[in-house]
């Protein structure tokens, strides 16, 4: 049976590769290379820098392009395998369907985990850096419709985060802006203010309301003003706008454990201004460990739809797979809108197109060895 598997994997790895390097070629150029070319004519960033920015960013091309790769590659495989008459020949032998489809169920299940693994590790942190080089290429004119930090210690024991709705670096000022402080993952005080400008020392608030928290997490007092400024002590004052917008994160570049660590201590979702936020970051929670997955999905999909000898053709394969990956991705992108407006269960929205393939898959699995 070994032998088997090797000659199973062995006529896997070719279309594998092929489509692991065409869709990351074409998910480059669609995407990446329109960021790196804008940097190119717009500012004058260094040739090596435009390469640390590609390299960064292909751990997260990967793992879209994996799961691609993977259907293509088992269509083509097995449809292969089927067209020529080899399928019949092992199974006339008394090796059954699943059997033969064993070694690239768990090829794919490791690929999957390493995906898993590559998402919440590799891939935040390359984000992180390629986001730096690029917002570093347009530091002077960097305007975010949102800013939200990741929490930060302070001296004085508390943790800090911020979330304002609009960011102008080049005007340093800020709109819809929450100061959180927690202490033990408990909120002490909260902070608002309709606008702040950073004055050179200080952020100055503009219509701003103070709120204080007892062990209960209720409030104990609450205090507003038509002007003040951030922190009772200079230690909890917020970061200047440089170093603010250094910090700000976007989901990408988070862990599943920041993500997490996030939800639980801005406590977002009482707040109706946020919702939509809290709700988005919730889904994107989820997809990153549902993303990686997919690959595993789609073999347990692909394989039995590729045994029919008429699926034996490249051109046949090709098409087949773009035809399910792009049902796939509006599946994909329909979870998540109805997950951030909070129509659907953020985990149920994130993980909604794996788990319709995932049925899919083993109704036809349990077809093609019944048959």
């Amino acid at each position: 049976m070994k032998i088997l598997d090797r000659y199973i994997l062995k006529e896997l790895l070719g279309p594998f590769l092929f489509g692991l390097g065409a869709f990351t070629i074409l998910f480059f150029s669609v995407e990446t290379l329109i960021g790196v070319a804008r940097m190119i004519s717009e500012s004058d960033v260094p040739f090596n820098e435009v390469i640390e920015y590609l390299a960064c960013r292909l751990p997260q091309v990967l793992i879209f392009t994996f799961p691609m790769a993977t259907l293509m590659a088992c269509l083509l495989t097995f449809g292969r395998l089927s067209g020529e008459g080899e399928l019949t020949a092992l199974r006339a032998s008394g090796i059954s369907f699943v059997r033969i489809a064993f070694p690239v169920l768990v090829f794919f299940f490791f690929l999957s985990g390493f995906s898993f693994w590559m998402n919440d590790t590799v891939v935040p942190d390359r984000m992180r850096r390629a986001y730096d080089i690029l917002i570093g290429s347009q530091k002077e004119d960097i305007i975010q419709k949102a800013l939200l930090t990741a929490p930060r210690s302070l001296k004085n024991g508390l943790e800090q985060s911020i979330y304002a709705h609009k960011f102008d670096l080049k005007e340093r000022s800020m709109q819809g802006v929450y100061i959180h402080y927690f202490h033990q993952n408990r909120r002490k005080r909260e902070i608002y203010a309709e606008k702040a400008r950073w004055t050179g020392e200080r952020w100055e608030l503009r219509n701003m309301r103070t709120v204080e928290y007892n062990q209960d997490q209720e409030p104990v007092f609450e205090a507003t003003a038509a002007e003040g400024w951030t922190g009772l002590q200079p230690d909890e004052a917020p970061p200047d706008p440089e170093e603010l917008s250094n910090r700000t994160l976007r989901p990408e570049e988070m862990t599943r454990a920041e993500l997490k660590r996030t939800l639980d201590i801005l406590h977002l979702e009482n707040d109706p201004i946020l919702r939509s936020k809290i709700h988005r970051y919730r889904v994107m929670y989820h997809q990153k460990a549902s993303l990686p997955w997919v690959s595993f999905i789609f073999a347990t999909f692909a394989i039995p739809l590729g045994v029919r000898p008429h699926r034996s053709s490249k051109s046949m394969g090709l098409g087949l797979s773009l035809v399910f990956i792009l049902v796939y991705y509006i599946l994909m992108t329909l979870g998540m809108v109805l997950g951030e407006a909070g129509k659907l269960d953020p985990m149920l929205g994130a993980w909604l197109p794996n788990i319709i393939f995932g049925v899919l898959g083993l109704i036809f699995l349990t077809r093609a060895s019944r048959s």
